[in-house]
């Protein structure tokens, strides 16, 4: 086959795989909303946490393993990447430095 040919070919195939994807079904759109849900519920409640820890003066045994807890919830079933579920342990005050680089 000829370059000619090719460029040809795929100049016909590149439309296909570049047309919009089809809307989410409804089922679909209501999982993702769950999740989207269950993710915000996560962050009320460490919210919550973090309001305990500042008036008990900090992270403290089951206040520090309950929002590390969370952070790997949101890694394993939100799809957080390790670095900003670090980062957002930062945030928190859980963390006294930047530890998402060790990730």
């Amino acid at each position: 086959m000829r370059l000619q040919d090719l460029t040809h070919l795929l100049t016909g195939l590149l439309p296909l795989f570049s047309q919009r994807r089809p809307a989410p079904s409804p089922r679909r759109r209501s999982f993702e909303q769950g999740d989207w849900l269950a993710e915000l519920e996560l962050l009320q409640l460490a919210q919550e946490l973090k309001a305990l820890a500042d008036q008990g003066g900090g992270f403290e045994a089951e206040l520090f393993d309950l929002m590390v807890s969370i952070a790997d919830v949101l890694e394993l079933d939100h799809g957080w990447p390790r670095s900003q579920s670090n980062q957002w342990l930062v945030r928190m005050g859980l963390w006294e430095e930047d530890l998402s680089d060790e990730a």
